[in-house]
């Protein structure tokens, strides 16, 4: 019976047995290489890039899946939809070739600022119901996704070489950023719910 699939719990039960298992693989994966002792010096620093990322990466997972609803609410047909999203994954594709040279010219922390401001307007827009903003929020949200999966990475790396630490250290702030997306992912995911469904009442 397809339903049996979606019965209550059975989402929340699949997440608790594949968080188990990620987890049984990364220590795993962790007892095979060793563990790496780092500085105090660099845990902070390592802390600190993972506290940003983490409210980075928040912003983009708590609104992703209710932007369809929020423009279905709108009385957009599918086809109205299908071309905000188009025009954001699009925005993305073509300002996304040169954000690399233009963030080593202006410098990746500038960069990784121009994200927030720029992912809040687009949030903003999404505020209107007026057709012709809610495409430049996409856009704009299109060029903020390009900036946030490369800018800070390449900050991160780049500092991480400056301050010159060894570069398993590195391996791991990716290792730990990666674990802390999905954490947030889920959330995020959790959080919306709750105060999508505590609006709709």
């Amino acid at each position: 019976m397809p339903g049996t699939y979606l019965e209550p719990g059975f989402f929340f039960k699949t997440l608790v047995v594949l968080c188990f298992l990620c987890g049984l693989l990364l220590w795993q994966q962790n007892r095979d290489k060793g563990s790496i002792s780092t500085s105090p010096e660099f845990k902070r620093f390592q802390a600190v890039y993972l506290l940003v990322y983490g409210c980075a990466v928040m912003g983009d997972w708590l609104q992703g899946p209710y932007v369809y609803a929020l423009y279905s609410s709108y009385n957009f047909t599918k086809q109205d939809i299908g071309v905000l999203f188009i025009a954001g994954f699009g925005s993305s594709l073509v300002f996304g070739i040169g954000l690399g040279s233009i963030t080593d010219r202006y410098g990746r922390k500038l960069s990784c600022l121009a994200y927030c401001g720029i992912y809040a307007l687009s949030c903003m827009t999404k505020h209107s119901a007026n057709y012709f903003l809610l495409l430049l929020g996409r856009v704009l949200g299109g060029i903020a996704y390009s900036i946030l999966f490369t800018s800070f990475d390449s900050w991160l790396i780049s500092e991480h070489n400056r301050k010159g630490y060894p570069a398993d250290w590195l391996n791991q702030t990716f290792q730990y950023a990666t674990i802390w997306n999905g954490v947030v992912a889920i959330m995020a995911g959790g959080g919306g719910g709750l105060g999508g469904g505590g609006f709709a009442s």
